[in-house]
């Protein structure tokens, strides 16, 4: 009998284990662009060997995320603007269409999903937990598509997303980038979806995709080192 893997298995292969692990790294900047990987740290960091590290480091390169020099070694990348940009775009456009479908087939299960993940951002806020507040702003839109029957188009903008994710989640860090702004609209968003308002829930959803970077030149300003300029 073929030995089963543990992707087969139903589990996450040791090279998904360790690219998940550092993406989500990179994402919170506990690995900081322009840091230096060392392969033999992170073999060392996760218990295994070259080839399912090498492999991670192969599928982050493929993101953007981390670059190779060769005779130097592998580095994180800088936040690609563009690539960033792109993503903003193409969730703007999706989402703005998704939230109509939301409004038509919201049920009292997805209401209450919805309140409730409000309530847990609005925890966040009044705790000053920004990982908290991060995560659960992620939860509250990825929701809308789960109600909309769209969450295979949220797992696919998920997969080309991460430079988006790696701005907004510095959005939190910059001072005077108030997280009530976002808390506002999302309360304005889950009024009109609940209202079974798709033309308000569309307007919403555009402008909340506008001020992901609206406010881009605070974010830059504060981390200059951390950006690819456009």
């Amino acid at each position: 009998m073929a030995e089963t893997t543990t992707e087969q298995a139903g589990y996450p292969s040791l090279s998904y284990v360790a690219y998940y692990t550092l993406r989500r790294d990179i994402i919170y900047c506990d690995l900081t662009p322009g840091q230096k990987l060392s392969v033999r740290d992170l073999e060392e960091q996760f218990g295994l060997g070259r080839t399912p590290v090498r492999e991670a480091l192969v599928r982050l390169s493929e993101l953007g995320l981390v670059y190779t020099i060769p005779q130097s070694g592998t580095y994180v990348s800088r936040i690609d603007l563009q690539r960033a940009e792109d993503a903003r775009f193409m969730r703007e456009h999706l989402e703005s269409s998704v939230i109509m479908e939301c409004c038509a087939r919201l049920t009292d299960e997805g209401r209450d999903s919805l309140e409730h993940v409000i309530d847990l951002q609005e925890q966040a806020v009044a705790s000053g937990d920004a990982r908290a507040f991060f995560e659960h702003d992620n939860d509250f839109h990825e929701l809308i598509f789960k109600i909309a029957g769209r969450h295979t188009v949220w797992s696919t903008l998920e997969a080309h997303n991460t430079h988006l994710q790696r701005f907004r989640w510095l959005r939190t860090q910059v001072k005077g980038l108030e997280w009530d702004t976002i808390m506002n609209q999302h309360h304005q968003m889950l009024k009109a979806i609940t209202s079974h308002d798709p033309e308000e829930a569309n307007f919403l959803s555009i402008a909340h995709a506008h001020l992901m970077f609206s406010e881009y030149l605070a974010v830059t300003d504060a981390f200059p080192d951390y950006f690819d300029r456009l």
